[in-house]
This record gives structure tokens, sequence and C-alpha cells, in this order.
């Protein structure tokens, strides 16, 4: 199912949030809205979902209109078809696992076949022998699966992610970045996830829009976000960049403290150095800006290097 938003706004108290944004969502894709806090991405997702309404432009889920100011059409949030997985996990404390799951089956009056299908989302996630626990008695990991669980036994063909892995701790949240791409992909599902987390976001995505203050600077695959920036912005806000000029930069794994042929040779002074063990994060500091590039060796503090670059590494915005 394709998600379209056509021109859409939103302001809270003359505030703009979300400024005429437009893009197309492709049936079966994981898109990631990604951009600091504030600037629109949740309000946008919630737009989607219907737990907001636009100040104007279209919303449509497939051929379905589910939002037109200009038609008056405002679909509520149950008739949407769409699964929610939400930051806190939003779990019933009072409730096992197995009724947190069916909870939507039966708020929607879908119980036919309630246990089987219950039993069949716990499945997918690893849970059913863990039907009978409450919430306080699992871990973060495996509340966000009755999370994602509790999303998809009521079988929608999209389901948003409002930055579900913010509360798990680094190493829960590296495996679940996995264990989430992986199933969204098995179950043919189309995901829009938000995140502030630009790493979560190049990993996981099919594509990536990028916002800042209520304006979509880019969406594009994660391989071009990265290497092909749009703006200024989206330059400095995904990845590490060093700055040659206002407009010139380099990623940091395509220096080299070799000379190479025809690459452009800048003097840099080291700051300090942090082992990451593959190799060293070298921070340097050139013609005042602040440079961070890889390095297999450390370098001391106070040292002069030369980074080489080649001229088809540096990237122009």
């Amino acid at each position: 199912m394709d998600i379209t938003l056509q021109h859409i706004s939103k302001s809270y108290g003359g505030k703009s949030v979300i400024r005429d944004v437009s893009l197309t969502i492709r049936s079966g894709s994981f898109t990631t809205l990604l951009g600091p806090s504030g600037c629109g991405k949740t309000t946008l997702l919630r737009m989607i979902a219907g737990l907001e309404t636009p100040d104007a432009g279209e919303i449509f889920l497939g051929s379905r209109c589910v939002f037109s100011g200009p038609q008056g059409v405002s679909v509520p949030p149950e008739a949407r078809g769409l699964g929610f997985v939400f930051q806190d996990f939003a779990l019933w404390p009072h409730m096992t696992v197995f009724e947190n799951t069916a909870f939507g089956l039966r708020a929607s009056g879908r119980t036919e076949h309630l246990a089987e299908r219950v039993r069949q989302a716990l499945s997918i996630v690893h849970l059913e022998e863990l039907a009978d626990r409450y919430p306080h008695q699992l871990s973060g990991g495996q509340q966000q699966r009755v999370a994602f669980a509790r999303a998809v036994v009521t079988e929608p063909e999209c389901i948003l992610f409002d930055e579900p892995l913010s509360a798990l701790d680094a190493q829960l949240r590296a495996e679940m970045r996995v264990e989430l791409r992986e199933l969204v992909t098995r179950l043919g599902l189309t995901a829009v996830f938000v995140t502030h987390d630009q790493s979560e976001a190049i990993s996981m995505s099919d594509r990536i829009a990028v916002f800042s203050a209520g304006r979509l600077e880019q969406y594009d695959a994660p391989e071009a976000v990265y290497s092909h920036p749009a703006t200024s912005f989206a330059a400095h806000f995904v990845g590490l960049s060093n700055w040659i000029d206002s407009r010139h930069f380099f990623r940091p794994e395509k220096a080299s403290l070799s000379p190479a042929p025809g690459a452009r040779a800048f003097t840099a002074g080291v700051v300090s150095s942090q082992y990451l063990g593959a190799g060293y994060e070298v921070h340097l500091l050139c013609g005042g800006e602040r440079w961070t590039i890889l390095s297999p060796v450390r370098a001391d503090p106070g040292a002069s290097l030369t980074v080489s670059v080649r001229p088809e590494d540096i990237i122009t915005v």
C-alpha cells in the first residue's frame, strides 16, 4: 500500500511545524523520517495515523483518501487500518502478554479465531512461551516485541513506528534494529519509522526523508543521502562531515594518511585519538575546522598529519 502525502501543513499556536510536505512512500518499503527533535517528524507520522489533523493538504492510503482539506475528508484512526508502535511501548500493565496482544482485536470486535491469531503473532516475535507474563516481568526487548505483535495481529498493510528503540540500551537497540527490519520484510509490510538517530535510519531504511524545521530537505536512498546530500543541512546532519569550506566536504573514511597521485593534501593538527577496536578515530583541526578521520594507528595529540583526499571523494553542496 502506497502512502501519499500532498502539500501537508500543520501549525500550533501560529508556529509552523510541517511546511508544505509532499512525498510518496512506496508499498512494501521501509521509510524513515529522520531529523532533530522538534523538526516535525512525529507530527507527520501522527497525521498519517489520524492522531493529528493537518491544516491543509491530502493523505492517501493506496487509492483511498483518508484526509483532504479541500474535500472535507477525515477518516478516524481506527478506520485507517494501520498498526502503530509507540515510543514507550504503551503496554497495559494489568494485562498479560496475550491480552496486550489481543487488545486491538477485541477493541475492533474482531474476536473470531482470536486465540489462534494472537498465538500466531506471538510466534512471529518468539514470545509464545511468555503469553501469561505481565509487562513488568519482561525485558525491554521483550516488551518491544509485544508492542510489535499487538500492531501486526490486526493484519495491517502498514505499520508506523514512533522512535520505538529509544528506551533500549545500546546493545539491545542494535540487536532490535536488525530484528525489526527482518520482521517487517518477512511480513511484507510497508513501514514508516521515526527517529533522530542517523545510524538507525541508514542501517534500516530503503529510503530516508530528512526533515529540518518542518521542511523536507531530502527524500532518497540511504546511500544517496550519505554520498550525495541535497542540502547543507542534510550534509551536516547525516554522517560525519569534514568541511573544507562552506560548500565542500569529505567523509572520514575517504581520507588517507598516505600520499596518493592526484589527491589534495591538507595539513592538520591532532586533537585526540579514540580506539574503536578495528582502528582509531582521529580528531583533527584544519584551518579552524574540526575533522574526523579513521586511522589504523594512534596519532598523538599535538602531532601534525598530512591528510590526502581524492578530488572525486570531495562532495559539493
